[in-house]
């Protein structure tokens, strides 16, 4: 077929075949027509043969085509996969970030609560422990101004009894 093939371009191109070409006789007309019609066939084979390559040459660029969009298509997915997962992690270390931020504020503010919590029961303990003290002075002084008052008038009361009983007894030795 491969030798037919290149008889066949080589009698489309014009260039003469194996046999070289005849001059037209009369008494051949049949001939010269079979000529003509072989190279019309022949003209044709080559034409298809060529269009049978440019099928080839579209199906490869074709497949080319797509063997390249399939890869494009794979490194676009790779890249939005890796865009995907780089944005999943920065939002899982803000997310994070900020509970922990979060924690802290709210361990922050209940150790001021507590604080403050102490400082008012401090504050409340001293208060009452003044005011006890105040309060305990204010009597035990009291006690004492009503124990001295008390000795004095009970001083002062003797020391009458104690001249009363004088008095009668000096009277009664009169």
């Amino acid at each position: 077929m491969a030798h037919e093939e290149e008889v066949a371009v080589k009698a489309a191109a014009g260039a003469p075949a194996s046999e070289p070409k005849k001059a037209p006789k009369a008494a051949e007309p049949t001939i010269d027509l079979l000529d003509e019609t072989q190279q019309r066939a022949a003209a044709a084979y080559v034409a298809y043969v060529e269009a049978e390559r440019q099928l080839e040459r579209a199906y490869k660029e074709q497949e080319a085509k797509a063997e390249k969009a399939y890869a494009d298509s794979l490194e676009r997915a790779a890249k939005q996969s890796e865009e995907a997962i780089a944005a999943a992690r920065k939002s899982y270390e803000l997310s994070q970030a900020h509970s922990r931020k979060a924690m802290e504020d709210g361990e922050a503010k209940a150790r001021q609560t507590y604080e403050n919590s102490v400082a008012q029961l401090r504050k409340g303990y001293d208060d009452s422990a003044v005011q006890a003290k105040k309060e305990f002075d204010d009597t035990v002084a009291a006690a004492m101004t009503l124990r001295l008052e008390t000795e004095n008038k009970a001083r002062v009361a003797h020391g009458e009894a104690m001249a009363h009983t004088w008095m009668v007894f000096t009277k009664a030795r009169r």
